[in-house]
């Protein structure tokens, strides 16, 4: 299509380029570039045609558009489009439920000062990113806990105070001979870079003494999200039932209604997930079930067909039969038959592929028991299915072996005690409460449901040398049990059981050197 130069000085504003059939666009309002989404899906236009023709409908704003680029390249407010995307939103999304339309709009958020326990309610939620602040390179002190409402108000205060104040004394007090005795077992070399050994030392000691941290500890967040699954997260919040998460979900409905104003109307509590956790509790605790399962990792759920399903699943998308007659095929090869079709359906992999989507067929279930901060991590894989149960005292805590190796075991455990005691006392009256006073060493038990593909990526990802201990653990278990139970499937798992004293040594001296080089 032709445009004439006014038309190209305004859509350049806009898109990337207007004479390809691929471009990316910029400067959109979220809403305008959803409202263009769900046009794009019903008209014979291109995106870039549409748009112009949206701009058009009032020709006053379009003028006043078009002079606005060329005098200050920047900064411009389409306020017709913006209106008229309001309009199409409150007629369609709320009107007649077309919420599809909402995934088109992504907004980023930033959250500060929120407890370590309330990432954990927002960060489960699947289509969306996160960054978090790290425990493995932030000091936090005495000023970076959150202390919940119910339990400022309560009896309990004055105890949890000094409390949360010794906790974080001793977190502070860990800091030198944790690091003196890592540098002393990873001593510096001259051929290392001193930055980046002095950063590695800091932060395997930093993933030692978070095990002190309590769960209340501040901390912040990036959030990027579109518009659908953040009204979900903000209903989600706001029918939880500790105050923390209903003032966040609050405050992001009014701080995302600046940017989103016509698709979060609706997010709001939800009597469905008010009602549904009275009630289940309320089941849950008239069922007897005493039988106690302590094993780490414990594959609880798996197809026993999973070999022939992934086969089968392989084949299809090669063989043009139903699937019901490929997999009566499949049945009765032998071993070495489908161990030739995986290998060659695997084997070309290089050190930075991963399987293709086939292996997403098979379902895993896992019951994990592990310490809270490295559930922090975990959680964050939001491919997987994650339910996950109340932190409590019940499972008892992890040591960190630097933390016992630097002569601060006793202290350590001292301090432990202490906030089992605590945690123990105030649960009988506060039990979901309690929780943010746990450090993050206790241990807690969820379940997870990965896809063999997912599989592939965690015991990767997590077995890798500068990964923590502790999901290092998790991800060998991951690796074992599924090497035993289904050798075929996990033939090519890449498991890597390298110890280093230093793990994070080679990040940080690829980071030093990139650092040095600049930008390219």
């Amino acid at each position: 299509m032709e445009y004439s130069e006014d038309d190209q000085n305004v859509l350049s504003y806009f898109f990337t380029n207007l004479d390809k059939e691929i471009f990316a666009t910029k400067n959109f309002h979220p809403e305008v570039w959803a409202l263009m989404q769900a046009r794009y899906s019903r008209s014979k236009e291109g995106l870039r045609e549409s748009f112009l023709k949206l701009l058009k409908e009032d020709p006053e704003n379009f003028e006043k558009l078009k002079n606005e680029i060329e005098k200050t390249k920047g900064g411009i407010e389409t306020k017709n489009a913006t209106e008229k995307a309001i309009q199409f939103m409150e007629r369609w999304v709320l009107g007649y439920g077309h919420s599809s339309v909402a995934e088109g709009a992504v907004i980023g958020l930033g959250l500060e000062g929120v407890s370590i326990l309330a990432t954990k309610v927002i960060e489960d939620n699947r289509l969306c990113s996160f960054i978090e602040k790290s425990t493995r390179y932030v000091s936090f002190d005495t000023s970076s806990f959150y202390i919940d409402e119910d339990l400022k108000n309560s009896e309990f205060y004055k105890e949890i105070e000094q409390y949360l104040t010794f906790l974080f004394q001793v977190y502070l007090e860990m800091h030198e001979p944790v690091l003196d005795y890592i540098k002393s077992v990873a001593p510096f070399i001259p051929d290392m870079n001193k930055a980046a050994w002095e950063r590695a030392c800091a932060a395997r000691r930093f993933d030692a003494i978070r095990y002190v941290l309590p769960a209340c500890t501040k901390t912040s967040l990036g959030w990027t999200v579109n518009a659908r699954q953040l009204a979900h997260a903000i209903s989600k919040l706001k029918s939880h039932p500790l105050k923390e998460m209903q003032t966040i979900g609050d405050k992001l409905k009014e701080e995302a209604t600046n940017v989103l104003p016509s698709l979060l109307r609706y997010a709001d509590k939800k009597d469905y997930f008010i009602k549904t956790r009275k009630e289940m509790n309320w089941l849950a605790d008239t069922l007897n079930i005493s039988d106690q399962n302590n094993e780490p990792v414990k594959l609880v759920y798996g197809s026993n067909n999973a070999d022939d399903l992934i086969i089968c699943s392989i084949l299809y998308r090669y063989k043009k039969e139903p699937f019901e007659n490929i997999m009566n095929k499949v049945r009765i090869m032998s071993y070495e038959e489908k161990e030739k079709i995986f290998d060659t359906y695997l084997k070309n992999m290089s050190e930075f592929d991963y399987p293709m989507r086939e292996l997403e067929h098979a379902q895993f279930t896992f019951d994990i028991i592990i310490d809270y901060g490295a559930f922090r991590d975990l959680q964050r894989h939001r491919i997987c299915t994650q339910t996950s149960q109340l932190l409590t005292t019940n499972l008892g805590y992890d040591i960190p072996k630097d933390i016992i190796n630097a002569g601060a075991g006793e202290k350590y455990k001292y301090v432990m005690e202490a906030a089992k005691e605590i945690y123990e006392k105030v649960s009988k009256k506060y039990p979901l409460q309690a929780q943010y006073l746990l450090p993050l060493g206790f241990k807690k038990r969820y379940i997870v449901t990965m896809n063999l593909r997912e599989i592939y990526h965690f015991v990767k990802l997590r077995t890798i040398p500068l990964a923590h201990e502790s999901y290092r653990k998790i991800a060998y278990k991951i690796y074992e049990i599924m090497k035993e139970r289904h050798p075929l499937l996990s033939k090519y798992l890449v498991c890597n059981y390298t110890e280093e004293e230093l793990g994070r040594l080679k990040s940080e001296e690829k980071t030093e050197r990139m650092d040095r080089v600049g930008p390219l």
